[in-house]
């Protein structure tokens, strides 16, 4: 079970993937106990694999729901939040601050990574600091390898290697022996005392990889208490030595992660100390959040391109020789090329990351309360920014995926809405809890909703694993 403190809408997973291009005219659904976390499922084989908060991996029958194997990992920790205690009294707030994040830590019970399948092994990532290879077809462990901190991110698989990052760096590992081939460690590049900052206040998971034509590309920024300029850090790594290609150091903080495409990476960061853009339609906020294109060969910044400042991160959406960014104030198109701007659709609360079709973007922007939230899902001409159409919905909502014509949004309902005309299709309200992803498979749409314990009440919310018929949207 997911213990959820102070949260109005907990997380609920909704994931749709192409397994079918045409559905039945029947499509049969089911629902099974699931308890839900961050979990993608995919489908591989016509078998369905997804991670729970349980801390198992399950490989289910699409079809029926039907278990067909199940593997428990993090045996005998607890499942939930850690909690740490820091001084209430006489401490000031970096005291209390490296106390926390300096607190002994055990990796926990719960899984809330994508699986991979390849060549009939599932890899995953627990959250016990493990990382498993699992036969596809039993279940049985073919290896485990002891990461020893916090998995960011599913594998990336290629050529008999896996590529997982932490909070020491990029691991290469052998597909075959989960033997270590190398370890990249981020956060070199800091001077030794700052360096023992960053220890002292904890460092964070790197970001990545991601694959380029000859580089695996990542970043990372320290997590620590200045008043000097900060850096964070874009790195392209040799995927067979895991040697430095180059590193870039970036003025800021809080950056995302990269982006590849047409030997340019792409990155954003947060600056509260850059300077104004004279002439930049985009604002003159000296607290800003800055769009960089890197050339993927030497590292060095090809154009670059202020924005207002964006609070949390998402990631960054490539279409049409177009890069899409958002801030909280708008929502912004830029020529990857040259950094020219296009359009900007002006909208506050941005809700998740928008979507695309060959035509449209789809955004969600939020109004009203936590408690009686007012959503709007639009439909944006890509080349334009120009609105085709809007629809209001309810529940904290966010754009899932768009699938010959059709677009799956919601929050606390999910909506099924004609890409087109952005008439509504069907509505499904029973799981009350919507978060990410997506997955659709042979007609039919897979939802899970977490299993949600009320801090200080006996109240529990059971959550469940769906099969809805994509057409219809009933169980």
């Amino acid at each position: 079970m997911i213990t959820f403190l102070r949260e109005t809408y907990p997380k609920l997973l909704l994931c749709l993937l192409l397994f079918s291009s045409s559905f039945s005219a029947e499509c049969a659904g089911w629902k099974i106990k699931f308890d839900g976390s961050d979990s993608d499922p995919v489908i591989a084989d016509g078998v369905l694999y997804v991670g729970s908060a349980d801390g198992a991996v399950y490989a289910l029958d699409p079809i029926n729901g039907a278990t067909k194997w199940r593997f428990q990992t993090g045996e005998g920790l607890t499942s939930g939040p850690q909690i740490i205690t820091t001084p209430r009294k006489g401490a000031t707030f970096e005291e209390m601050v490296t106390k926390g994040v300096n607190a002994p830590r055990q990796g926990k019970k719960g899984i809330d990574l994508t699986p991979v399948v390849r060549k009939g092994t599932v890899f995953i990532g627990s959250g016990d600091f493990s990382f498993y290879a699992l036969d596809a077809m039993t279940g049985e462990k073919k290896w485990s390898y002891a990461a020893e901190s916090k998995i960011a991110g599913s594998a990336v698989y290629e050529d008999g290697t896996a590529y997982i990052v932490t909070e020491k760096g990029l691991h290469a590992l052998d597909t075959s022996t989960g033997k270590r081939k190398w370890l990249f460690e981020t956060l070199q590049e800091i001077p030794v005392q700052q360096m023992n900052d960053v220890r002292r206040l904890g460092k964070r998971p790197a970001q990545g990889p991601e694959r380029g034509e000859n580089a695996l590309f990542l970043t990372a920024w320290p997590f620590r208490m200045s008043t000097t300029p900060q850096k964070c850090f874009v790195y392209a790594v040799a995927p067979e030595s895991g040697k430095t290609m180059w590193v870039n150091a970036l003025d800021g903080l809080d950056i995302t992660a990269p982006v590849v495409t047409k030997g340019l990476v792409f990155v954003t960061a947060e600056d509260p100390r850059s300077a104004p853009q004279p002439g930049n339609p985009l604002g003159s906020s000296s607290n800003q959040e800055t769009l960089y294109a890197i050339n993927a060969v030497d590292g060095q910044i090809k154009w670059k391109l202020g924005a207002e400042r964006v609070y949390g991160r998402s990631r960054l959406l490539i279409a049409n020789n177009t890069i899409y960014f958002k801030t909280d104030k708008r929502l912004i198109a830029v020529e990857l090329e040259t950094g020219r701007l296009l359009w900007s659709f002006g909208a506050e609360n941005i809700q998740g990351d928008p979507k695309v079709d060959d035509q449209h973007l789809y955004v969600v922007t939020h109004k009203g309360t936590m408690a009686r939230p007012d959503d709007t899902l639009h439909a944006l001409a890509l080349a334009t920014g120009q609105e085709k159409w809007s629809q209001r919905l309810s529940g904290g909502a966010y754009v899932r995926m768009v699938h010959e014509g059709v677009v799956y949004a919601g929050g606390a309902n999910l909506y099924a809405l004609d890409a087109d005309a952005g008439t509504k299709l069907w509505s499904f309200e029973e799981m009350r809890r919507i978060s990410s992803a997506q997955l659709i498979s042979g007609g039919r749409i897979f939802a899970i909703s977490p299993t949600v314990t009320y801090f200080g009440t006996s109240k529990v919310d059971q959550g469940y694993l769906y099969a809805l018929d994509a057409k219809t949207g009933k169980p």
